[in-house]
């Protein structure tokens, strides 16, 4: 961009990233009400909780990790244009990395964690690269006998680098996409490449300290009290030189965000016995989070000489601040019941307010209840049958709006040499949290001696005054959309996971495992408010899921010489998919040797693919049209969708909505025991994997469906720009225990 404080479209990471793999012990998924009544309003849409490795009594343990590899761009276009014209710009990415961990504990009940990564990655484009250092200790120690602490700390630090890319005309993906038709007018690599003088650097540091105080005064009442702090910082640094193209005399903006997290966690269970057959969990505690998001970004252009720069050196300045605070506070209270250990039932309530509400919103109760019977221990069970256990449950959950949405705002512009506002946000002081009523339903099965297991859940969630981006009456003189309580949505489906042992040999042992997720949501009513879009032709409408893509239909796009039949704002249906299944398989052979592969069906959405509308809207030769540059050439009939987006001028955005489904293989993975192979070791073992190693898409011609635009997957209707796919990761490791 030029002339405002904005970031060029560039790769978003993961805050998982910041998590050492290897310091996992486990990962914990906690849906539905369950997550709001213990963890309040920020956990409506879930919880995943990552549980690290802590340390044990005895002499230290030592384990360590080289990892080695490469990565490679796989096809996303077509068999005669496999990289979409970006062969000159991509390469083989280098891999290299280690992990060291201790872990032990002393004779006065002190026992420890501590851990080291470092990674050092160069991406497909010429550009990209990361270096990532990460630090963890964990202690745990018992002062009294009756008393536990535990303490947390973890820094990551990534330095990353960047390869200017995306919906960018300074970019290389968009130059490299549309050849001669590019904002160089040459499709000469040596050209585009003259993009790589700018500098895209960004600096992640993350900072996670925690402690947990456990007091247990008497056998059957336990207290827990924790305290997080969450700092992550980022500095975005953009540099396009002095001589630049496009922008000869230079740009600099350097962008400094930063999230301060605190956090308190405060719960109480007390246990009782009544009689031999019935036990009772009693738990209450209180929740406090604060959140302050702060953002100053800086920005110059025309530097008097070549020179390294900083904001101060450009003649012209901009510079953008904001700071963001939201609190939510909460209580709740549960019982647990077990009777005879076949039966149990929960019941519990949790009271949450926060500070996006509206004036007229004070704190909002959220119950739930369940129940389980374990039908195997009954007398009338056979054990040919194996296990079976039965679950209900029934909940309440909230999803509080953004900071200052329910407040009117107004931004702070100049206008000439004068001070001036525009209105920004139109505010509700009626303002509230979306309610989610959700009923499961649900059974674990084992059977054939533990062979076979099956678990399945069915679900049905209603949101009453659902969260949306509304437009609002222009006469009020606020044209940006706000965020308001815009209707009813209904969203069920099942999920089920099937794991069965086929093989069992002294040699051979073979497992394999399906995963099976649907997802069908609907509006059931907008409250009398007109259907609305939420961008990237993504609409709500009553009726229909939520969001849905609406464009124009080619009925008969592939029949070659017939007349164009189409249909102008066609539902097509979901943004997101409905369908979605996980294949497994898991081999264990001839010396332990393990060979495991992940597969993904996604189906039942739809994308908005933006990247081949810009280009053949501009005329540029687009693989997709290659029949129909030839059928052009010899004077032969063209297919509908050939005539409306071949022959630029008839090119509309709103005819590249496809189907979004495809089928991948995530990993393929092989491991081989050493044993004590590597001497004064106590085992080691090499591992290969493969990963992202194999896509096919059912519908879109082009592209990865699982790509986003500039937006990254923040906007709430994905779409695919001028970016590049995820590549494939071929990584050798070697696993070291001491």
């Amino acid at each position: 961009f030029q002339g405002a404080t904005q970031r060029g479209a560039n790769a978003y990471g993961s805050p998982l990233n910041d998590i050492n793999p290897d310091d996992i012990e486990r990962i914990e998924v906690v849906k539905g009400a369950a997550a709001t009544t213990l963890f309040g309003t920020d956990a409506a849409a879930g919880v995943i909780q990552i549980f690290t490795k802590r340390g044990s009594q005895g002499a230290p343990k030592w384990n360590a990790q080289i990892n080695s590899g490469f990565q490679r761009l796989q096809q996303f276009g077509t068999d005669s244009v496999p990289l979409l014209n970006m062969d000159a710009f991509v390469r083989d990415g280098g891999r290299l990395g280690m992990q060291a961990q201790v872990a032990g504990g002393t004779q006065n009940n002190v026992k420890y964690l501590f851990s080291f990564g470092a990674d050092n990655s160069d991406g497909v484009l010429q550009l990209d690269n990361e270096r990532k250092y990460q630090v963890r200790a964990n202690v745990d120690f018992s002062p009294f006998k009756n008393m536990q602490f535990s303490w947390n700390t973890a820094y990551n630090n990534s330095l990353i680098t960047q390869t200017p890319a995306g919906n960018n005309a300074q970019g290389i993906t968009l130059n490299a996409f549309r050849q001669e038709r590019n904002y160089f007018g040459n499709a000469n690599p040596d050209t585009i490449k003259l993009v790589y003088g700018q500098q895209l650097n960004s600096n992640i540091d993350r900072l996670l300290l925690g402690t947990t105080a456990t007091w247990t005064p008497i056998e059957r009442f336990s207290s827990r009290l924790v305290v997080g702090f969450d700092r992550s910082a980022l500095e975005n640094r953009n540099v396009r030189p002095y001589g630049f193209p496009g922008a000869a005399l230079g740009i600099i903006q350097n962008q400094v965000w930063q999230n301060k997290i605190i956090s308190l966690d405060w719960a109480n269970n007390y246990e009782m016995q009544f009689g031999d057959g019935m036990k009772a969990t009693f738990s209450a505690g209180t929740q406090y989070i604060n959140s302050l998001v702060s953002d100053v970004v800086a920005y110059s252009e025309n530097y008097p000489a070549p020179t390294n720069p900083t904001v101060a050196s450009g003649s012209l300045r901009n510079a953008d601040e904001n700071r963001l605070k939201n609190i939510t506070g909460g209580a709740f209270t549960q019982a647990l019941f077990g009777i005879k250990d076949k039966y149990f039932v929960t019941v519990g309530a949790r009271v949450d307010g926060n500070s996006a509400f509206g004036e007229d919103f004070g704190f909002q109760t959220y119950p739930k209840a369940s129940a389980s019977w374990v039908v195997s221990d009954e007398g009338f069970w056979s054990d040919k049958f194996g296990t079976l256990k039965l679950r209900a449950a029934y909940g309440q959950a909230g999803r509080a709006p953004t900071a200052f949405a329910a407040v009117q705002t107004w931004n702070p512009v100049g206008w000439g040499t004068a001070p001036a506002v525009r209105p920004l946000n139109l505010g509700d002081p009626n303002l509230g949290p979306e309610r989610t009523t959700e009923t499961e339903i649900g059974f674990d099965n084992q059977i054939f001696g533990g062979r076979l297991s099956v678990d399945f859940t069915w679900f049905r969630a209603v949101t009453d005054d659902a969260l949306f981006f509304v437009r609002n009456v222009p006469s009020n003189g606020f044209l940006a959309s706000s965020l308001g309580n815009a209707g009813k949505i209904e969203k069920s489906g099942i999920e089920a996971a099937i794991n069965a042992t086929l093989l069992e040999k002294t040699n051979l042992d073979i497992k394999a495992g399906l995963n099976v997720s649907t997802n069908q949501s609907k509006v059931l009513s907008l409250g009398g408010a007109p259907s609305f879009s939420v961008g990237n032709f993504g609409w709500v409408i009553e009726g229909q899921p939520a969001p849905v893509l609406r464009g124009r239909l080619i009925k008969n796009e592939d029949v070659i010489g017939a007349p164009i039949d189409t249909v102008f704002n066609h539902t097509f249906g979901p943004a997101q998919p409905t369908l979605i299944l996980s294949p497994s398989l898991n081999i264990t052979t001839w010396k332990g040797i393990n060979i495991s592969t992940r597969g993904e069906y996604q189906g039942g959405a739809f994308i908005n693919e933006d990247a081949s509308f810009q280009a053949l809207s501009r005329s540029v030769l687009w693989p997709t049209c290659t029949r129909a540059y030839a059928a052009i050439a010899a004077s032969q009939p063209l297919t509908p969708r050939e005539t409306l987006t071949c022959i630029p001028r008839n090119a509309r955005q709103d005819m590249f909505i496809f189907p979004a489904d495809f089928f991948k293989i995530r990993d393929i993975t092989v491991t081989v025991p050493l044993g004590k192979l590597i001497p004064h070791t106590a085992s080691s073992s090499l591992v290969f994997s493969a990963q992202n190693v194999f896509r096919t898409n059912f519908g879109m011609p082009l592209f990865d469906p699982e790509m986003s635009g500039n937006d990254g997957f923040n906007v709430g209707v994905r779409y695919i720009s001028e970016h590049i796919p995820a590549p494939a990761l071929f990584l050798t490791s070697l696993r070291i225990s001491f």
